[in-house]
């Protein structure tokens, strides 16, 4: 059965007005998304589900506090995304952002050109980026997740984080930035450059 192609919006009002089936409807739209952004961020498939649903459940209580802007899709990542760093900060664990650039090499997003790689040297080089990855600052990992796998505009970055356009250039060119220094640091021999990351 084909799904109506009501807006989000009209979705919401239909919940709210009795209609709590119709909320099957955006957890479909959105499921993939958010399992997405969740995994990116913790590292750990398996957890990134359970607390998808943990953040449709929190979504659903919260929709009479949503403000009907066609904006649904910041209110969403907004919930999620502070329900993924508050299950970070109870495990008290590093963040891995593991296989961030796994299958992303041959259009490397951080324009490191590398040639070809071998199977074993595509995953000297996922190591050596997840290494990195887990010293950047958080705000700096939480934006280029958003902007690099979930392709957000930096004025949807701005909706799910409250940042400001200009402070979201600056952590993902940053981040950019340390990263491929450091890479191609380690690559040609050379020390590492960033510290691990304090907690």
């Amino acid at each position: 059965m084909e799904e109506p192609r009501l807006s989000d919006d009209e979705i919401v009002a239909s919940v709210l007005q009795g209609n709590r089936r119709d909320f099957e409807v955006l957890v479909r739209r959105y499921s993939g998304r958010i399992i997405h952004f969740v995994a990116r961020m913790t590292a750990d498939n398996d957890e990134a589900r359970s607390i998808a649903q943990d953040v449709f459940l929190k979504i659903y209580e919260n929709l009479p506090y949503y403000r009907s802007e066609n904006n649904f899709s910041a209110f969403i990542f907004r919930i999620a995304r502070n329900m993924t760093l508050n299950w970070l900060n109870r495990q008290k664990r590093t963040i891995f952002i593991s296989r961030l650039l796994g299958r992303d090499l041959g259009r490397d997003p951080f324009r490191l050109d590398p040639p070809r790689l071998s199977p074993q040297e595509q995953g000297e080089r996922e190591t050596l980026v997840t290494d990195q990855l887990r010293r950047l600052p958080e705000e700096q990992r939480l934006a280029l997740v958003l902007k690099v796998y979930l392709e957000f505009s930096y004025l949807q970055i701005r909706d799910v984080t409250g940042w400001s356009v200009p402070k979201i250039e600056t952590l993902i060119s940053r981040a950019k930035s340390r990263l491929k220094k450091c890479i191609l640091l380690q690559e040609s021999g050379g020390e590492d450059v960033l510290p691990a990351r304090k907690k």
